[in-house]
């Protein structure tokens, strides 16, 4: 360690008053009464090196546990009921992030815990909360990441813990390391604690977004660093145009509408107004294509090396690989402000705060609120003030303009789930036909897909799991009801819409874990109904599953206890909540059972869909209802009546977990939803379903994830999640607060990853191209 870095630590720890730390243990200079030793694992304690620190080697060990030092006390305990937090003077003395886990043991054997990844570099202050607690306490999913500066003091907290000990009866601290696969080495100084007062665990969420809504402890390249609304507006023009100037040097020959006889290496073929391929011999259809002529319809035909492929046709025709983003609109970019005001240096201006209550859209029992905290209240809304600050009091209308553009000349040609209506729909009619609209002379058009939300008074089945909500019970006559409303009110005045793909109903229902080795995920919704009592006047599911229970064992009871291995006297036994007697689903006869009736339950769940959709809007596809969770028997289901399964698959590549060769036999196209990288160094602290390890990343992720959905035969495109970065503090919804966006809060495109972006289009129109033949 740099000397005068060193000396600076130091004098800033010295500095403040002996009275305001109570000193509990010394890696350096051990104290009377208090014991250290190895706990687990290989551990290999140092000499101490003469500046308050200890190394303590960390090896691979015989436990899963890893390995960790223990201070103990030598008899009696400590009293820590009066702070907040345990402090430790730590360093990271290898060359790379090392995970570091803490864990404070009472004289119950009680146990909190913690894990927190320490960067390389100087000493630091590390804090670990003494209860239990995590960003999602705070309303975000993510919280900052260690370490910033406090009182020119490197320091860092453990946001998550997990337990529960009793603070006034403390006998034993762990440090350690999970697992190494190496020698991992920490500098370890003094344990103490800060003076009652001090909060660390608020202190790490003081002060962290700036008046932009950016992250103010951390730096990157598309941060804006400088003032005033002018000099911002300024800045994102200048790096628009940088952008723009990059895509057309990449793209010289760009991709405008018209024929091509030749693809000029690293650039897209010419595509039709929608962004279907032009320039190519007619389709070899293997069947009859499906949907409405005149507007997307399915097609399988057959490529030039005789290979049959799924493809989305144009209205004009043409093939259509659809590449589309998620959520380009300006509503949900809201942050809770109420109750963590100190988390902000400057709110934006009255206009752009409000209210927002998630219990009105996710009940309280769904995943996505469990232990969250800030789920309602005011708001504000750091992007919309910012695309004030940008554009004046034109800002809607040249948000719009500008983010088709965007989309338009990074490739895109779909316009995903939960986009802005006044993106969706412009007012100018030829843009929603495929004419040459007026915005700049140029097609403006985009294809786009609607997704339509069945909210009422049904009775819902739960798989355990519900992070929105249980799952519609279609056999409660009140969902088809609503079905119908919810896709009446969504389609008016769409008939005609020629831009419109199609339409998905519902979102990442809790179908159950169709994966899972545990038949009670394997089997949840099944086992969940059967458990209830047929005389409850919402167990209509289960009031079904009886009766088709009765017609596959001939109404003979002991034909189901047979297969079964049950022993029950009659029907109404069957009838009767079944919670303690329910077999587990591991006999054969069991799972046949539970199976057919998880596919009663989504049979008549997509035929009813498909059916209202069929009446309120014949022109378009049915793209399904975006699988997250999945049994085999939903995905059949979903193929039988929808003309697309979509699926919201959050893999490295669709060679990675999802089930090809089973979903091939079904013989239907398929449309990835949503998928994402992120990574953590670009201001928001959550990296999404799949991080990467940094920005630079990205664009590498996406093209490997491009490049298996265009390798595989049955999927017809994929849609990025999504336009926009989440709130450094987390969305008003549910807390989310990824770095996911092509664009920042500011509004301003992630550069690299964009170039990267487009450059994968590119090439993936232009090998769909060739695959299909001259």
């Amino acid at each position: 360690m740099n000397a005068a870095r060193l000396a600076g630590f130091l004098l800033a720890l010295l500095a403040a008053p002996p009275a305001l730390a109570t000193l509990v243990a010394d890696a350096a200079q051990p104290i009377a009464g208090v014991r250290m030793t190895g706990a687990t694992g290989s551990v290999d304690i140092a000499p101490a090196d003469g500046d308050g620190f200890r190394p303590v080697h960390f090896g691979p060990g015989p436990t899963p546990a890893g390995s960790a030092l223990a201070f103990r006390r030598e008899s009696g305990v400590w009293n820590w009921a009066a702070v907040r937090g345990l402090r430790l003077h730590v360093q990271n003395a290898m060359a790379w992030p090392v995970t570091v886990q803490m864990a404070i043991v009472d004289r119950h054997g009680d146990t909190l815990s913690a894990t927190i990844g320490l960067p390389p570099g100087g000493p630091l202050t590390l804090t670990l909360p003494l209860t239990a607690t995590e960003p999602h306490r705070w309303g975000m999913r993510a919280g900052p990441p260690p370490p910033w500066t406090r009182d020119k003091t490197p320091v860092a907290v453990a946001l998550s813990t997990q337990g529960r000990i009793d603070t006034a009866a403390i006998r034993e601290i762990r440090i350690g390391i999970p697992t190494p696969d190496a020698r991992q080495t920490l500098r370890i100084g003094k344990l103490f604690l800060p003076p009652p007062e001090a909060d660390d665990e608020r202190d790490a969420y003081a002060g962290i977004v700036d008046r932009y809504g950016q992250y103010r402890r951390a730096d990157w390249p598309e941060r804006f660093n400088g003032h005033g609304d002018a000099a911002f507006a300024a800045d994102l023009r200048a790096r628009d145009e940088a952008l723009a100037a990059a895509l057309a040097a990449a793209n010289p020959a760009g991709n405008a509408v018209g024929h091509s006889a030749a693809i000029p290496a690293g650039t897209a073929p010419s595509l039709d107004a929608w962004g279907g391929l032009l320039g190519r011999s007619p389709l070899r259809l293997a069947d009859q294509p499906t949907g409405q002529p005149g507007f997307f319809r399915t097609a399988r035909v057959r490529q030039a090396n005789g290979q049959l492929r799924h493809l989305l046709l144009t209205p004009d025709g043409n093939p259509f690989f659809s590449l589309g983003v998620n959520a380009v609109q300006l509503a949900n970019s809201q942050t809770f402000v109420e109750g963590r005001g100190f988390m902000f240096d400057e709110l934006p201006s009255a206009r752009f705060r409000g209210r927002q209550d998630s219990r009105d859209v996710l009940p309280a029992s769904a995943g996505a609120q469990r232990g969250r905290g800030f789920g309602h209240g005011e708001t504000a809304d750091f992007y919309q003030a910012n695309l004030v600050r940008r554009d004046g009091e034109a800002w809607p209308q040249r948000w719009v303009l500008r983010s088709r553009d965007r989309l338009r000349a990074w490739g895109f040609n779909t316009l995903g789930g939960w986009s802005d209506d006044r993106v969706t729909r412009p007012a100018d009619p030829a843009d929603r036909t495929g004419t040459p609209g007026k915005a700049h002379g140029k097609t403006a058009s985009l294809a786009w897909t609607a997704i339509v939300h069945v909210d009422g008074d049904f009775a819902r089945l739960s798989d355990g799991h519900d992070w929105w909500a249980g799952i519609p019970d279609p056999f409660d006559p009140a969902f088809a009801a609503a079905l119908d409303a919810a896709i009446a009110r969504a389609s008016a005045g769409l008939r005609d819409d020629r831009a419109l793909i199609g339409y998905f109903v519902d979102n990442e229902l809790g179908w159950g874990n169709g994966a899972a080795v545990d038949p009670g995920q394997r089997y949840a919704l099944a086992l969940a109904a059967l458990a209830g009592d047929a005389a409850d006047p919402q167990a209509h599911a289960k009031r079904a599953f009886v009766a088709l229970l009765r017609e596959r064992h001939g109404h003979d009871i002991t034909r189901l206890n047979a297969a079964w291995g049950s022993r029950y006297r009659d029907w109404q036994a069957i009838d009767g909540p079944l919670a303690q007697s329910l077999p587990d689903g591991r006999q054969p006869g069991v799972a046949a059972d539970l199976s057919a009736l998880l596919a009663a339950h989504a049979e008549r769940y997509y035929r009813l869909v498909a059916e209202t959709l069929a009446r309120h809007a014949p022109n378009h596809l049915y793209l399904g209802s975006r699988f997250a969770s999945r049994t085999p028997e939903a995905v059949a289901a979903c193929a039988r009546w929808c003309d697309v399964v979509s699926f919201n698959l959050y893999l490295p590549s669709l060679a990675a977990g999802f089930e090809t060769e089973a979903f091939r036999q079904l013989g239907k196209p398929a449309l990835l939803t949503e998928f994402h990288f992120g990574s953590s160094d670009r201001g928001p602290f959550w990296p999404g379903v799949m991080p990467v390890a940094s920005e630079a990343e990205r664009g590498p992720a996406y093209r490997r994830m491009l490049d298996s959905v265009l390798d595989n035969p049955d999927f017809v495109g994929a849609h990025w999640f999504q336009y926009l970065d989440q709130a450094v503090t987390g969305r008003w919804l549910d807390g989310e607060n990824g770095h996911l966006g092509l664009v920042s809060i500011t509004d301003a495109p992630w550069h690299d990853f964009v170039l990267a972006v487009a450059a994968t289009h590119r090439d993936v129109q232009r090998r769909l191209w060739q695959a299909l033949g001259p």
